[in-house]
């Protein structure tokens, strides 16, 4: 009987080897053989610390304590634990699961004009069960869940990338917007110095009194312009706090403008070297690995389940007596019949599932080779137009102090000398402003190429 029961038991596990999930196949995407914006790539790889190439100690300060505080990387964390715990769940599904049983009782009796009787009993026993995997519905699930662990560690690296990226964006916009205050300032009293010599000629009688009004009126619309600039600096800084997961009243900033910030040369990798090192492509190919077990698992909800378990129980009546002891073994074996469709329902359901995940994985990489290419545009844009603005505000400054010294003389009239002081402000700002976009290119670049990045992970067998 027992070599019959062993028998049994080992075929039983042998067919457990069968399995229902089919073969995953990455899918393919259409990638371009280079890139369209640039021709030259590197070999070299991004450093993990990518943003110590800006040469600023500030931000690198910025960026530990940000990767460590974060508040959405914490919640990103406990989300990884929580997909653990999930996947250690699945997995006690492949092992048995021992219980154990216990009790104890007394009773009274009083017969009819007798004495008090009392007895009692006591009972101990422990079972195990342990279910079959016959066609493999508990190993699809756990290599499911193996893949949602994957997955949210990836959501975690592809967040802390956003993060990083948004810590040197906004503090690169900080110190931008506090530069721009600087240039608003001294042009504030560019503003008043002219007021003084609109005042001193209409004094004199060699002006107007509208040049005085509408000089009074530029002074203070620049006195506007810079409140508005300190508003918008102020509120950079508040932002930058956040992202460090700190109230804004605990942060403080010593940088004033971006002349100590160097732009790096990023390297540029081949548009194919995106889906091994990009996070979020990887955890949307993970999610689309979780989706094919479940195939699998569906597919195992048409076959049976076979259930097989033991007991062992001690019993003890009255409790000192004799004890009675017992063993016994059982199996069980439920098969599908008819559930109304429910079991086709389930693999439709998971196919199709499947199929939305491969559409938003190819999505996903579309979307990041995207986001390389904006990038390398608009790094070469900036380039071009700094180099252009850089001499238009030079002109503009000596075409200022040209007309400021025309003006005092009575060579020229009010509207050339505003005019100057307008083209002077607006050079000014938009050069400040376009080294920001060419810092903000290059953080942008290093983000959509995967920053530093690296995944140990054997690749996906490609289709």
């Amino acid at each position: 009987m027992k070599k019959t029961l062993i028998a049994s038991l080992l075929v039983m596990a042998t067919l457990t080897a069968c399995s229902m999930t089919p073969d995953y196949d990455r899918p393919q995407v259409s990638a371009m053989e280079r890139w369209k914006a640039r021709d030259k790539v590197s070999s070299a790889d991004i450093n993990p610390e990518w943003w110590r190439n800006f040469n600023s100690v500030e931000l690198d300060a910025l960026m530990i304590e940000a990767l460590q505080n974060n508040n959405d990387l914490g919640a990103a964390l406990a989300r990884i634990k929580q997909a653990q715990a999930s996947a250690k769940i699945a997995g006690a599904s492949l092992l048995p699961s021992v219980d154990g049983t216990g009790g104890a009782g007394w009773s009274r009796s009083i017969p009819h004009g007798g004495s008090d009787k009392w007895s009692n009993s006591a009972s101990a026993g422990v079972s195990v069960s342990y279910e079959l995997d016959l066609f493999g519905a508990n190993r699809a699930g756990i290599a499911a869940a193996k893949a949602g662990v994957k997955s949210s560690v990836y959501d975690h690296d592809a967040l802390s990338l956003v993060v990083m990226s948004d810590v040197a964006q906004t503090y690169f916009s900080l110190l931008n917007l506090r530069e721009r205050v600087q240039i608003a300032q001294n042009n504030l009293k560019n503003e008043r110095d002219v007021m003084q010599i609109v005042q001193a000629r209409y004094d004199a009688g060699s002006s107007n009194a509208l040049d005085v009004s509408r000089q009074k009126a530029q002074l203070a619309t620049q006195e506007a312009a810079v409140a508005a600039l300190q508003n918008q600096a102020n509120a950079a800084q508040d932002a930058l706090a956040i992202l460090l997961g700190k109230a804004p009243s605990a942060l403080r900033t010593n940088g004033m403008d971006l002349k100590k910030v160097k732009l790096p040369k990023v390297p540029l990798s081949q548009p194919s070297v995106l889906l091994e090192r990009r996070p979020d492509i990887r955890a949307a190919e993970e999610n689309l690995v979780a989706a094919n077990a479940d195939i699998g698992a569906a597919r195992a909800a048409f076959f049976p389940t076979f259930d097989i378990g033991s007991a062992a129980s001690l019993a003890l009546s009255p409790i000192g007596g004799a004890a009675t002891k017992g063993f016994s073994i059982t199996s069980s074996l439920l098969a599908p019949i008819f559930h109304g469709g429910a079991l086709e329902g389930g693999v439709e359901k998971a196919t199709g599932r499947e199929m939305e995940l491969a559409e938003v994985y190819r999505k996903t990489v579309l979307t990041s080779l995207q986001e390389v290419e904006d990038a390398l545009s608009a790094a070469n844009a900036a380039q071009t137009r700094q180099k252009a603005l850089l001499q238009a505000m030079r002109e503009s400054r000596k075409s200022y102090q040209m007309s400021r010294e025309l003006y005092k003389a009575g060579s020229v009239d009010y509207q050339s000398l505003l005019d100057a002081q307008r083209t002077l402000l607006s050079a000014e700002d938009s050069y400040a402003s376009v080294k920001l976009e060419s810092l903000d290119a290059a953080v942008t670049l290093y983000k959509a190429l995967g920053g530093g990045w690296i995944d140990l992970t054997p690749p996906a067998k490609k289709k």
